[in-house]
């Protein structure tokens, strides 16, 4: 049985598009790829319970596909979890930028009472120069 859902897969830095398939049982088939000596890297679908011993091998030849039926399935399946993953990676970015923007301030505001240190340091020099006649102290 055939659904009307599709999926992608990557295999070898290829992505292959495929129908989903329902088992005898009238689930969605779970896909995996065989490491057999047999069939290697072989894309092939399963009845994922193991009840009703659905077994097939995807065969690319037989697969009729709809560019606009993927498109439309593969949008539905990422705007839920991928819009979730993207809003949590963005939440941790911004978290992030939050924690470095303080570090900024903070190490900006040490720079200003070093250049006030330094400023203070050299004005007592130039006072104590002045009063000892000019000699250098440094």
């Amino acid at each position: 049985m055939e659904t009307s859902s599709s999926s992608t897969m990557a295999i070898n830095g290829g992505i292959i598009k495929f129908k989903n398939r329902k088992c005898s049982c009238g689930i969605k088939a779970a896909v995996k790829i065989s490491e057999s000596q047999n069939n290697p890297k072989k894309l092939y679908f399963f009845c994922e319970k193991g009840k009703c011993n659905f077994y097939k091998f995807w065969d690319p030849d037989n697969e009729k596909f709809n560019q606009t039926e993927f498109i439309g399935s593969n949008s539905q399946r990422y705007d839920g979890r991928e819009n979730f993953q993207i809003q949590q990676e963005m939440r941790n970015v911004m978290q992030t930028l939050d924690i470095l923007w303080q570090r900024v301030q903070h190490l900006e505001s040490l720079h200003v009472r070093m250049h006030n240190l330094e400023t203070n340091i050299h004005g007592r020099m130039h006072i104590l120069e002045s009063t000892q006649g000019g000699s250098r102290l440094m």
